[in-house]
């Protein structure tokens, strides 16, 4: 009974309601909105109107006009008022209630300009003599310099004490940077001994000179007495004198050849002697840059192999191989891969004798 009450109630609501209700176009689905077109009684074929999306309904013939139109370029539209830089203008039209209006003490603090540091004197020192900075520490007061510290203030202002044993070593840090000199100065016992050991008299020789060593010579040699008394041998005046060069008359370029000379016939081992060295078998000269192609090559007709291996190779440029994360990646079937024989022993590197 109470199932036949609800679809008795829904039968009379569904009569209550109108026949088709229309669903809004934002409320659809991309496929399911539909473009109309209404026919009016009293118009002709350009009389259908658009009920698109748009929300003002309009004719073909004026839609189709509204889309030829040029777009505007944006360039030309003013967003706002037109602005001239470099004056006191303002943006916008001040009203009268902000002409009127009287500034807070905020307002009037924020307004205050920035005070200019270089124009007064007492900073100047600061300026010339640090960075811009002033001094970390801080002038003590009037009440600080006649005040008395407590007594955990005095422990604290106490220098460090050196330790009990210390001894102070002035020189060595006033004529040196702090460590010790490494020649080692001669105790007084050292100083006063007299008994040596022969073995100290030894070990106390200066190194000597080897017998071989040669000092350096000086540059102007002096010349000893005897060399400069000495005199010249016959033969040593003779092999001074300048080599004598005659002025002339010399023989003639070209000379008769003796009848004698011309009726001379060559012996056999002369004629051996004047033959030219001859080339080794096999031997071929320097092929020249040029040469000139034959008719056979020229008719020659390329197989299909040679144009297959004619073809470059296309490679992907670095543009797009930048873009791939897997260019350098290897293959599963590369990792697996066993090599051969031959691969292994052309692998195995150069055994060379130590």
């Amino acid at each position: 009974q109470h199932y036949f009450i609800q679809s008795n109630l829904r039968k009379v609501i569904r009569g209550m309601s109108p026949a088709k209700t229309e669903e809004r176009w934002y409320n659809q689905r991309p496929g399911q909105i539909a473009h109309e077109y209404v026919e009016e009684e009293s118009t002709g074929s350009h009389s259908k109107v658009y009920t698109g999306r748009t929300t003002v309904a309009m004719g073909v013939k004026e839609r189709i006009e509204t889309l030829a139109k040029p777009k505007l370029s944006r360039s030309t539209l003013s967003y706002g008022p037109s602005l001239s830089w470099g004056n006191q203008q303002t943006m916008w039209e001040l009203t009268p209630a902000a002409k009127n209006a009287q500034p807070s003490e905020r307002i009037m603090l924020l307004a205050q300009p920035k005070k200019n540091m270089s124009t007064q004197e007492d900073l100047k020192p600061q300026w010339e003599f640090s960075c811009g900075r002033e001094s970390p520490i801080i002038k003590p007061t009037a009440g600080a310099r006649t005040g008395t510290g407590s007594d955990r203030i005095s422990h604290l202002s106490q220098p460090k004490q050196p330790p009990y044993e210390y001894t102070e070593n002035r020189p060595m840090f006033e004529f040196s940077c702090g460590r010790s000199s490494p020649i080692m100065e001669p105790t007084k016992a050292a100083k006063s001994a007299s008994e040596t050991r022969n073995r100290t008299q030894q070990l106390a020789q200066p190194k000597k000179v080897h017998n071989s060593y040669e000092a350096n010579r000086e540059v102007q040699t002096i010349l000893s007495d005897a060399a400069k008394q000495a005199r010249p041998t016959e033969r040593l005046e003779q092999l001074a004198e300048a080599k004598k060069r005659p002025t002339g008359p010399f023989r003639e370029p070209e000379w008769p050849v003796a009848a004698g000379a011309r009726k001379a016939a060559a012996s056999e081992r002369v004629r051996e002697l004047s033959r030219s060295k001859g080339l080794v078998e096999g031997f071929q000269g320097n092929r020249d840059v040029q040469w000139n192609v034959n008719k056979s090559a020229k008719q020659a007709v390329a197989t299909r192999r040679i144009e297959e291996l004619s073809v470059p190779i296309q490679r992907e440029s670095m543009d797009h191989v930048q873009f791939n994360p897997d260019v350098f990646k290897v293959s599963e079937a590369a990792k697996k891969a066993k090599c051969t024989t031959r691969t292994e022993e052309l692998a195995q590197p150069i055994t060379r004798r130590s």
